[in-house]
């Protein structure tokens, strides 16, 4: 079997098979595409989940700003990685450069069954969730079941059609938020009765967000800012990928913060605490708050169609990963396989029926503790490669990007991660194994095709 080859870290671009697809996506559609991946189950369901474990209204947006801080600080190393390794791949393409093939290979294997087809498996299900307070009589996992495979069609034929649906859809969730946000401060009225919101933390506060539960929580919030890191999945598509891929990033992930910040101060500000601890549909629970029940479903729909959008961009997103193991192991050729149109259809199905397992055998907070923990255990990996690249090319000239804020800003982020991952080993074991598991299986099934694929 041939390998990746070793670390080529210069500043002309490194040769990609993406030439049918390369000028399809700019900067504008690589943003959206981050902002699509980033806004979606996450912060329509889980602050309720957190309220259990954090009911204080400072404690609970200090963990939105923290997730901004490491969504922002992993975007600007990601910057990098992608401008030195401008091919789509992500973690499998950085990690088998920087590392080794095998930790590539292993990432690659944890983003199709963690990174994209739990995450489409958890959006289709709030997608579910919130179709059906507007239509009860439905069922929620058949709802998801067809999202999931309809967005699969869209994507699997034809890429300037996905990316057309993507921009569209992505661009309506953001104005669909900006009519929530701006509802929620100006047009709803807080009851005099209501408890005032509190932003700024007082000692007790402090107390909850030092608690190891808090750290165990900022799992959830990990997982609502995931695709912080959407485009570089895709960056032989992205034109002037060494300047787009990074600005995407950045502008993405700032932009979802704000709105991230925005979004859960309405919440709290239009719901009591005790009326959203625990609940899932809190969006919906807002939307009555603010329009009353009539508009409230309205909106509860919209919000459920808005989620269109996240998953499609995961649709989109993941395959290229599987793709570009495809590209580099001949065991898994067949997954680098484009329809004429470039759709990466085989990568597309093998990505549809993991969701499907996902959507058919675990519950909606399974999945997302899941994609979570795993996932931060490799993200962390990649911005620590920041320092690597830089050590493997301090006798090479790199006129690229570089991160701002280095070499504290990766610091940041992989603090906050190692913060998140011990304390849940101690305080959620159960999702750990499953985690470790799955890293565990990526390493058996590399060992396998170095064994299997042969020239």
């Amino acid at each position: 079997m041939k390998t990746p080859d070793a670390p080529t870290l210069i500043s002309e671009p490194l040769p990609t098979t993406d030439t049918k697809t390369r000028s399809l996506i700019g900067l504008r559609s690589a943003s959206l595409i981050v902002i699509a991946n980033m806004i979606g189950a996450g912060v329509f369901g889980i602050t309720g989940e957190l309220a259990i474990s954090t009911p204080s209204h400072p404690a609970l947006l200090i963990s939105w700003v923290i997730g901004g801080i490491m969504a922002l600080c992993g975007a600007l190393s990601y910057g990098e990685l992608a401008a030195r390794f401008p091919r789509s791949g992500g973690e499998y393409l950085f990690l088998s450069k920087l590392y080794h093939p095998s930790l590539g290979f292993t990432s690659g294997f944890v983003s199709l069954v963690v990174g994209f087809s739990a995450s489409i498996a958890a959006n289709a299900s709030i997608f579910g969730i919130y179709l059906t307070t507007v239509f009860p009589e439905l069922n929620a996992t058949y709802l998801a079941i067809g999202l999931v495979s309809f967005l699969t069609l869209v994507h699997a034929f034809n890429v300037k059609y996905g990316v057309a649906f993507q921009d569209a859809f992505a661009s309506l969730k953001i104005m669909l938020i900006l009519v929530f946000i701006s509802a929620g401060l100006f047009w709803f009225e807080v009851p005099v009765d209501a408890v005032p919101i509190r932003v700024l933390p007082d000692a007790a506060d402090w107390s909850l967000i030092l608690n190891g539960a808090y750290a165990v929580g900022l799992v959830s919030i990990f997982y609502a800012y995931l695709g912080w890191n959407a485009s570089v999945y895709l960056t032989g598509e992205v034109r002037n990928s060494r300047r787009n891929v990074p600005l995407s990033l950045v502008i993405g992930s700032v932009t979802v913060t704000c709105l991230y910040l925005l979004l859960n101060y309405v919440f709290l500000r239009t719901v009591p605490l005790e009326s959203l601890t625990g609940k899932v549909e809190i969006g919906a629970l807002s939307a009555t708050a603010i329009f009353g029940t009539p508009v409230g479903k309205i909106l509860s729909g919209l919000i459920a169609f808005a989620l269109v959008s996240s998953c499609s961009s995961m649709v989109m997103a993941g395959p290229r990963v599987t793709q570009s193991i495809g590209e580099d192991y001949k065991l898994f050729q067949i997954f680098s396989k484009r329809t004429s149109d470039g759709g990466p259809v085989y990568a597309l199905l093998a990505q549809w029926i993991i969701a499907m397992v996902m959507l058919l055998t675990a519950s909606f907070w399974d999945i997302l503790s899941y994609i979570g923990f795993t996932l931060s255990i490799f993200a962390s990996l990649a911005v620590f490669g920041v320092y690597v690249a830089r050590i493997q090319a301090k006798h090479t000239v790199y006129t690229g990007y570089k991160t701002w804020g280095y070499p504290v800003t990766p610091a940041i982020f992989i603090a906050l991660s190692l913060w998140m991952v011990v304390h849940s080993l101690t305080n959620n074991p159960t999702i750990a194994f499953w985690g470790c598991g799955t890293l565990v299986a990526g390493l058996g099934l590399y060992a396998a095709t170095k064994y299997l694929d042969t020239d």
